[in-house]
């Protein structure tokens, strides 16, 4: 039986969307706004969240839901940019409940894990021909919403930045991961396997601190989501484990080096661990509510005061935080800490009660999420930073309605609470 047509969209919005979440530099103009290819799919689900408002997970719901009271909160006391407001209220968080729907659905969950695999495959083929013919040559990033730096030398795909194609590449390796080392993963395995070793390999080439930053915490994780106690396990997880230790090794001894001898590695640490704790002072400076929405650009002397503090040293201030999560508390002030506590509460519970491939790949991707919003990725407009909100309270609400249900005890007569033996039957009138 053929599934009913609004679930058949959602699917075909989640394999689209999966696949755009590689492709934020590329501008398609909109009444001459810069939009990116996600910025047309998040309308064009809109009549999806109608259809599928009454399934909503409660989860989901109260996500959102503290998401717009932070919002609402800082926009009356501290004010903002109200295009950045409209951006987040007509776009992010349609995505965020979009994406959690998606994850709600057994199908539709499969088709945004696919969209996504599909464009690391994508982005990978395009990234290694940046290599070979030059990144100035095969450098279509139009989208001036972002910046857009030069990275002639190193590629980037249709990022805005190495660092961001970085993020996404270890959240897709360690996302493959599950299905490599998963006994529970049916065929294209080989397929699966081929593409995380190119993914492994295409990282080193990116000379990104991202590398250091994300991959060994989410690694570890996808190994811990894929083993079980046992000494063939074991076995292979110390063997993993140096494989990843060795990778690590390599990337900084051959790869890294060059940034290392510059100090532009330091540097590029330095800014962005300013900036991260600029935006975190908000909390004890008495702004309670935050400096306001889309005023990122605030953190300049805050990032500066840190760095004389603590003796760091970099180029240029930043230009905003150095991470998403950290930018709209620094903008939104502690609503948006607590808004955050309950998606971490969440993101907890997805990442325990997931057991099969599927669900932990997209366990992994939303923990790799939380990860690049915290400390690499900076630009609201990078959908992946939003999804760590969206996919565990949709696949809560999934686990929760497929967990097998007991039995309603069965009703005895009064005074038969308690099971009788087969002499105190025999006792009873009428036995």
């Amino acid at each position: 039986m053929s599934a009913p047509l609004e679930i058949l969209l959602l699917r075909l919005w989640a394999f689209a969307a999966g696949l755009a979440l590689w492709a934020p530099a590329v501008m398609v103009p909109v009444a001459g706004l810069p939009f990116q290819p996600l910025d047309l799919l998040v309308p064009a689900g809109w009549p999806l969240l109608a259809a599928h408002a009454r399934r909503l997970p409660p989860g989901l719901s109260a996500v959102v839901l503290s998401a717009l009271l932070s919002l609402a909160f800082s926009w009356l006391i501290a004010g903002g940019v109200w295009i950045v407001l409209a951006w987040t209220l007509g776009f992010a968080l349609p995505f965020v409940l979009l994406a959690g729907l998606a994850a709600c659905e057994p199908g539709a969950a499969r088709a945004l894990t696919g969209g996504f695999l599909l464009g690391a495959g994508l982005s990978l083929v395009l990234f290694v021909a940046q290599l070979v013919v030059g990144a100035e040559v095969l450098d279509f990033r139009n989208n001036y919403a972002f910046r857009l730096p030069p990275h002639y030398g190193r590629g980037f795909a249709l990022f805005p930045e190495v660092s961001t194609f970085a993020a996404h590449g270890v959240l897709a390796f360690c996302a493959l991961l599950v299905p490599c080392l998963s006994p529970q993963s049916g065929k294209g395995r080989l397929a699966v396997r081929l593409l995380a070793a190119a993914l492994a390999v295409a990282l080193l080439f990116t000379q990104s601190t991202t590398l250091l930053v994300v991959l060994p915490l989410l690694a570890v994780v996808a190994l811990a989501k894929t083993t079980r106690a046992s000494f063939n396990t074991l076995v292979l997880t110390m063997l993993l484990a140096l494989g990843l230790a060795l990778l690590v090794m390599l990337f900084v001894q051959s790869f890294y080096t060059e940034r290392l001898q510059s100090a532009s590695a330091e540097r590029s640490a330095s800014m962005r661990l300013a900036s991260l704790l600029g935006g975190l002072s908000i909390l004890w400076s008495g702004d309670v509510f935050g400096v306001g929405i889309g005023r990122n650009e605030l953190v300049a002397p805050r990032a500066f005061a840190v760095a004389r503090a603590l003796g760091l040293s970099f180029g240029a201030l930043p230009e905003g935080v150095n991470g998403q999560l950290v930018g709209r508390i620094f903008e939104e002030g502690w609503p948006a800490v607590l808004h955050y506590l309950l998606g971490g509460a969440l993101l907890i519970a997805a990442l325990r009660r997931a057991r099969a491939p599927g669900d932990a790949m997209l366990a992994l991707m939303a923990l790799g999420s939380l990860m690049i919003s915290a400390a690499v990725v900076g630009y609201r407009g990078v959908y992946t930073n939003w999804l760590w909100l969206a996919l565990p309270a949709g696949l809560l609400a999934r686990l929760h309605a497929a967990a097998p249900r007991a039995p309603p005890a069965s009703r005895q007569p009064d005074g038969l609470a308690e099971e009788l033996d087969p002499a105190e039957l025999g006792a009873l009138p009428g036995a």
